[in-house]
């Protein structure tokens, strides 16, 4: 089966959750026989996008005057109007797919005015509640937007209601689904690709992090990061000792400070004595913090769906201190040794102490195989017989013809390796 992936971020080098959750539910696909290919209209601040791949102009996106928070919204109307459509629509006609895999729902008014008559076989990958979430997290920065919040969960319950199945992170997220009208709905939690590295990188790191203890914090550029950083840590971060660390890393060390609670020079200049930013790093560096880390912090307080950083914690064999929105879809490690569900800050830095405090014991085998539950290749098999057993539509879909332009259409694109990173 020809089947084109669509959304709103580049995989070519996936590092935030939905980007590498996008990337091995197109390789489960190909690995059980199907032609994928990848389409995406993103916004400008991706660096790294492949050669089929349409970029946004950030004059377009700004004339929108919606919040940064509702940008894939915000690409969602842009994709109807040119040159967007066309740039993205000329890939699709060139494939000709039989199914289109959506991540998410934001290009589905593009599928419709593509296809008017009749839409290919649609697979919804639904990663978010969406219009709860985003609410909520313009609800945190004393922000709202009713009438754009209505209109998500209007095409929320459109793309349910036109796919021919959906799968959903979490049973939580499947179960509102299909209050949406989504059919065919499985779960695939979201997994870990593996925790191997080169041996030199773990005494580089030392070096680096000059023998202190330290605590892992691993996000994106998403605001409810930076919020649940604070929210749960706290502004002043005096309580952690001289030989204590919080190493931050992924791109949500650029906006980590920007949503720091306002405090005097004096706390700011403490923290940073506290924080070591690493920022985006290689799988290998990655690889190397999680299974050396004193600590794993999930300090999850917004969001919906389940926290793909959750499920490399789990797999890291690390103490951890996490809320319980951050184990969403892994309630089962609740029990596991040294896992910590901490949902107030007090709770939260009391249980960074112990974990700072205490060495790990050998973990009971029945654990051991808990844990090792949630690589890809297992948490997405339920994907491959579920695509099987669907029928396609008797008469391919037919996509609108091209407009006229007057002068060839110029992809904007940048390229590097497909590979995993954070």
């Amino acid at each position: 089966m020809k089947i084109a992936q669509l959304t709103t971020y580049p995989t070519i080098a996936p590092r935030h959750g939905g980007q590498i959750r996008a990337f091995f539910l197109a390789h489960a696909l190909r690995y059980a026989g199907h032609d994928v290919r990848h389409f995406a209209l993103c916004e400008p601040t991706h660096t790294q996008a492949a050669r089929d791949d349409v970029i946004l102009s950030k004059r377009d996106l700004s004339a929108l005057h919606f919040s940064p928070m509702l940008a894939d919204y915000a690409t969602s109307l842009l994709a109807l109007k040119e040159p967007y459509f066309e740039r993205l629509a000329q890939h699709l006609r060139a494939f000709l797919p039989d199914a289109i895999l959506l991540e998410q729902p934001w290009l589905f008014p593009f599928v419709r005015k593509l296809y008017p008559n009749q839409i290919p076989l649609l697979l919804y990958s639904a990663h978010n509640i969406e219009h709860t979430m985003k609410a909520a997290m313009l609800q945190s920065v004393g922000q709202s937007d009713m009438n754009a919040i209505a209109a998500i969960e209007s095409l929320e319950s459109e793309v349910c209601a036109y796919a021919s199945a959906t799968i959903a992170c979490t049973q939580h997220d499947s179960e509102i689904l299909a209050s949406m009208g989504a059919k065919n709905c499985i779960v695939c939690s979201n997994g870990v690709d593996s925790l191997r590295y080169k041996a030199d990188i773990e005494q580089i790191l030392r070096k680096s992090l000059a023998s202190r203890s330290f605590a892992l914090f691993v996000g994106s550029a998403h605001v409810p990061n930076a919020l649940g950083f604070w929210d749960m840590l706290s502004s002043d971060l005096s309580y952690l000792r001289p030989e204590q660390l919080i190493v931050v890393v992924g791109s949500v060390g650029r906006i980590l400070h920007q949503y720091a609670p306002k405090k005097d020079s004096i706390l700011h200049l403490l923290n940073e004595q506290k924080i070591k930013i690493l920022g985006e790093v290689s799988r290998d560096v990655l690889t190397a913090l999680l299974v050396n880390a004193n600590v794993i912090l999930l300090p999850l307080t917004l969001g919906g769906g389940s926290n793909l950083k959750t499920a490399e914690a789990i797999v890291a064999n690390r103490p951890v201190v996490a809320t319980s929105l951050a184990i969403r879809g892994f309630e089962f490690a609740r029990n596991f040794t040294n896992f910590a569900i901490a949902d107030t800050q007090e709770q939260f830095i009391t249980a960074l102490q112990a974990a700072f405090a205490q060495t790990q014991p050998p973990l009971q085998k029945e654990e051991q195989n808990m844990r090792h539950n949630l690589y890809w290749g297992l948490t997405l098999a339920p994907l491959a017989p579920l695509v099987a057993s669907l029928e396609l539509p008797s008469e391919p879909a037919q996509p609108v013809p091209p407009t006229a332009t007057k002068k060839p259409l110029s992809l904007s694109h940048r390229t590097d390796s497909a590979q995993p990173q954070t």
